[in-house]
């Protein structure tokens, strides 16, 4: 279970690593369980991530927890009316090999807009911004929470020029 967790994840660095940084693109995200704990979360560093995490996890027969797996979210409503310095969710995203005690939602595959920055949280408005305006120029409508991730982060490197991150918020033609 554990190689293959780490096949994921070495999957996903390379991804992030090849992945055109600053380009919107519009693509068919697949289908992902998540463990979601909601309510607003203000996240200026990834070190403000740690407490909500905890409720993730604390009756948890195995680790679940890994490198590129922790998310957070800013739902539609937010979105839509330009409110992007705080979070509605942190989530974590579960492979199929993790057992998760806990409520899993099961979110179907679906449209997205999406981006890979360099940087942090710390630096996802810009690109929420530029997102928007995408979705609004191109006749598409935010269709749910949007998906923050930090593939490449202090867990890889100290170096700060080398952090990815990726977002994705979910549309629909309109």
């Amino acid at each position: 279970m554990i190689e293959r967790k780490i096949d994921h994840r070495l999957l996903q660095l390379r991804d992030a690593r090849n992945s055109p940084l600053d380009q919107i693109c519009v693509h068919q995200k697949e289908a992902c369980r998540l463990a979601w704990i909601e309510g607003p979360i203000s996240v200026k560093a990834s070190i403000d991530l740690e407490e909500p995490l905890r409720k993730l996890y604390p009756d948890q027969a195995e680790p679940v927890t890994f490198l590129g797996k922790v998310g957070i979210g800013i739902r539609k409503e937010h979105l839509e009316h330009g409110d992007f310095r705080e979070y509605d969710s942190v989530f974590l995203i579960l492979d199929k090999e993790d057992r998760y005690n806990g409520e899993i939602e099961e979110v179907p595959a679906s449209l997205c807009v999406s981006i890979h920055f360099c940087g942090s949280h710390g630096e996802a408005e810009a690109q929420y911004r530029k997102l928007m305006a995408y979705i609004c120029k191109n006749s598409l409508e935010v269709a749910g929470t949007s998906r923050e991730v930090t593939l490449i982060d202090y867990g890889i490197t100290n170096d700060i020029n080398q952090f990815v991150t990726e977002i994705s918020i979910p549309v629909k033609r309109v």
